[in-house]
Order: C-alpha cells, then sequence, then structure tokens
C-alpha cells in the first residue's frame, strides 16, 4: 500500500484536489478555481511521533463560498504575482514604457490608500495539470497562462506562465514555483505569497472554527522569527528606499513573543543557512510546538503581518519589497526580477511542524 495518495472532490460545487501523506497523517488541500490557494495544511510533528495528532497550519475559510463574498487574500495560501503587495498607484515604467494596473485599486480588497495591492492572479481558476503521487510524494500541479486572460494582460503585457506544484513528502508541504516568460522581451516580476497562520497550534483542532477559542493572552505568549537584520523605512505602507537596522520589538532573529505588538513591517537583509535558504515560523509556549517556513535564495524580503483584532499573523516570504518596480529606476536595490525572453525562473518554498 503506498505511503502517498491524491484526491479529487466537489466541495460546495467546486474542485477540491487533497495531497495526503498517511503516514504522517497529513493532508493539504487546494482548490484550482480559486487561485490555486491551498486552504488548508495538517501536519504531525517532524519527529514523526505516529500517536501523534495532527495540527492544522492553515487558517482558511469556513466553506471555499466565501472566496466569492469575501477577499481571495484573506484566506489560506494567497499566491501573489506579478507583484507582491503593493505598487505606488499601479503605475510603473519599465525599459522605456509605462504601465497600469486598475483591477485591484477597484475591488478594495485592501484599504491600500490607492495602490495596487496582491497582484493579479489570486482570484483567477487555474488549470490542473498533474496530480499524482508515488516514491516523492503527494503532487498537485497547476498553472496559469497569464497573457490568455484579457483582464489581466491588458494591465501586465508580458506574455508568461506561471506554474505552482504543491508536493506532499515526509509530512512537509513543499511550494514549487516555475515562471516561464514565453514573450519576446524582458518582463519585470516578482513573487510572493501571503500564508495565513494560528498563533495557537492545537494537535487536533480543525481551522478555522478552532481560531474562535484562541484568546488575547494567547497571543502575547505566541513567538515569532523572522530571518532578517533590517526592516524597509515605510511612508503609508510603501517603502521610502531607506533601510534601517531592526531594532528593540522589531529585531526578531531570535523568538519573540508578539505581546501587544502589531506588525505590518515589510524586513530585508535576510539571514541564510550554508544552503542559502531561510527559515521563519511561530512557536506555541503551552503545545512546546513550533510551525516553520522556508524558503530558498531567491526570497530577499519577508514581511510580518500580524493584526491586534484577529489571532493569525501572516508571514509572507518576497523577492523583492513592495513597489520594487518603482524604485527600481530611482536606483534603489528593491530586488525585481528582470526575466528575459524565454527564460524560466524557479522558486520554493516549504512548510513544517516541530516539537521544541
Amino acid at each position: 500500500m503506498s505511503r502517498y495518495e491524491t484526491a479529487k472532490e466537489t466541495v460546495g460545487g467546486v474542485t477540491a484536489l487533497r495531497l495526503i501523506d498517511k503516514q504522517r497523517r497529513a493532508e493539504a488541500v487546494f482548490y484550482p478555481e480559486f487561485g490555486n490557494n491551498c486552504t488548508e495544511f495538517r501536519t504531525t510533528p517532524d519527529d514523526d511521533d505516529t500517536a501523534a495528532e495532527p495540527v492544522d497550519l492553515f487558517v482558511g475559510p469556513d466553506a471555499p463560498q466565501e472566496f466569492n463574498t469575501g477577499s481571495p487574500i484573506r484566506y489560506g495560501l494567497p499566491i501573489l504575482f506579478p507583484f507582491p503587495n503593493r505598487v505606488r498607484g499601479g503605475r510603473f515604467t519599465f525599459e522605456g514604457r509605462s504601465y497600469f494596473m486598475d483591477k485591484l485599486l477597484a475591488k478594495g480588497w485592501d484599504s491600500g490608500a490607492g495602490q495596487a495591492i496582491h497582484g493579479l492572479v489570486a482570484d483567477q481558476p487555474w488549470k490542473l495539470d498533474d496530480l499524482s503521487a508515488g516514491d516523492a510524494g503527494a503532487v498537485g500541479r497547476c498553472s496559469l497562462q497569464l497573457d490568455a486572460i484579457p483582464d489581466i494582460f491588458h494591465q501586465y503585457p508580458f506574455p508568461c506562465r506561471l506554474e505552482v506544484a504543491y508536493r506532499l513528502c515526509e509530512g512537509v508541504l513543499n511550494m514549487e514555483i516555475a515562471v516561464h516568460n514565453t514573450g519576446d522581451m524582458n518582463m519585470p516580476m516578482g513573487f510572493g505569497i501571503h500564508p495565513w497562520f494560528p498563533i495557537a497550534l492545537r494537535p487536533g483542532a480543525r481551522m478555522p472554527a478552532a481560531m474562535a477559542g484562541h484568546t488575547a493572552e494567547q497571543r502575547a505568549r505566541a513567538e515569532v522569527r523572522v530571518p532578517t537584520t533590517s526592516v524597509w523605512e515605510l511612508d503609508h505602507l510603501m517603502p521610502t528606499g531607506k533601510i534601517k537596522p531592526a531594532e528593540d520589538w522589531e529585531d526578531l532573529r531570535d523568538f519573540q513573543p508578539l505581546e501587544d505588538h502589531f506588525f505590518d513591517t515589510v524586513f530585508t537583509g535576510v539571514q541564510r543557512g550554508a544552503d542559502g535558504w531561510s527559515e521563519g515560523g511561530l512557536r506555541d509556549p503551552v503545545s512546546r510546538l513550533e510551525w516553520y517556513q522556508a524558503a530558498d535564495a531567491g526570497f530577499r524580503e519577508w514581511v510580518l503581518y500580524a493584526p491586534l483584532d484577529k489571532r493569525v499573523v501572516a508571514m509572507e516570504p518576497y523577492t523583492c519589497t513592495t513597489d520594487a518596480v518603482n524604485l527600481e529606476p530611482k536606483g534603489v536595490d528593491a530586488g525585481l526580477v528582470s526575466l528575459p525572453a524565454g527564460h524560466v525562473w524557479h522558486g520554493h518554498i516549504r512548510f513544517g511542524l516541530r516539537r521544541w
């Protein structure tokens, strides 16, 4: 009997794809029709205790239909492309030509102060390319050809194909990304994610219903780590181009309790391991569990969003900072990728659970 399995289900009239690791009692569920968003991921700690109860690591909607009534950014694992976070006024210039993105300015997904926000793909139906299981894990692979969608192409006229595969292997969820420039000129891009995590790690509890039991005290005690040394100076959530050292409660190189601090912070100066990867996470001092998130060398910024009125945090690795497409022409090293025609950009992020 195979350790890994996949399943295709219909939930509320939409297709849900499930990846299963029976040995680790781990599952991941994603919805191609709703931005290829992975709304559920539960797993057991890396010590592989077969008696351990799974822990939900993502906070998803109560039902898939909520994607149609609210913001697709507020649940699960939203994908941010072709730019993460914000672009000032939705306008940018690249290689002498000016562009305007109007889509998100009109939708009001975020207050955003008149900025284009969170990219163009989080509410799009993706194409399922592969759903399979084998020795390398359970895999679901989806793609989106951006220039085939008129509403996207008039805002971002760069032919490209975005591919994202979710791979569940040994209890760890891997996100494998590829961006293909299928056009005949350079294309500006950045990639990020906006995953929502609980601040209390409860074995056996299911999200999002379990969130109702989280308290302000649990938020205050939860400890977070962001693997960076510096922060971008912000003006109305937009980087000014200046970087300053992370000091006091913004210094999260080692785990620190959230206490009563509000974060909507863009961190940089990433600390990496010998393999070039960086890792952040949150640990619960009651259950002594820690979820971790690691990103490969292509990710050079991390955003931490920790609202005071919700028992969640969003910890977001980015390839570039907010508004990088406008900072780069000013001589600021903001991480914007200029992908040549015919080339492919690759990225890799993974999520897991351990004891501490």
